[in-house]
């Protein structure tokens, strides 16, 4: 009797695992975890930092604070890493796990791809720039290095956007998630 218990437990958890019970991969959920988070990436590199130049000029600079719960004044730099350091990390490892199909593999592959480039920018490009608002550069300056930022990766960010999307909005249609466009 033990044994026959213990073979319907595997076969159930075995059952539940299979069917990914536990990982919700449905086609809401890849919408929400592709599509949706997407919309965190800036549009226009050039807006961001022109707000974070304005920010530094009133004073109103602000990252997490030591205690790790309130805010503290801060420098550019460190107020790009706080909101830009981590973007997409976590995004990354959550469709990493979802389940792939023929269907869903693309569409998680381009998004990957979306995401950790964005990352990357987000990581190595706007720390430069914020660094040249802490250092007192013109106006001028951080608005060109944020263009040239915008018409390269920028432009890049904007294919990878584009692809993500041509391969989502038609799986998205076809399994009826609902959604706006803007």
């Amino acid at each position: 009797m033990k044994i026959q218990k213990i073979f319907a437990l595997v076969f159930v958890s075995t059952l539940l695992f299979s069917c990914n019970f536990f990982t919700d991969s449905s086609p809401n959920r890849v919408f929400e975890l592709i599509g949706l988070n997407a919309n965190k990436i800036p549009q226009s590199f050039e807006r961001v930092f022109k707000e974070y130049y304005q920010q530094k000029q009133n004073g109103s600079l602000q990252a997490l604070a030591d205690d790790q719960k309130s805010m503290r004044s801060s420098n550019c730099v460190d107020a790009v890493n706080f909101y830009y350091g981590n973007t997409f990390k976590e995004d990354i490892k959550k469709i990493n796990a979802l389940s792939k199909t023929d269907e869903t593999e693309p569409i998680i592959k381009a998004g990957i791809e979306l995401f950790e480039y964005a990352q990357e920018v987000q990581t190595n490009d706007f720390p430069k720039i914020a660094k040249m608002i802490d250092d007192g550069k013109s106006e001028e300056e951080i608005n060109l290095a944020a263009k040239q930022l915008d018409d390269t990766k920028g432009i890049e960010l904007d294919k990878k956007y584009k692809k993500v999307m041509d391969l989502l909005l038609p799986y998205a249609d076809k399994h009826g998630v609902e959604y706006k466009r803007f």
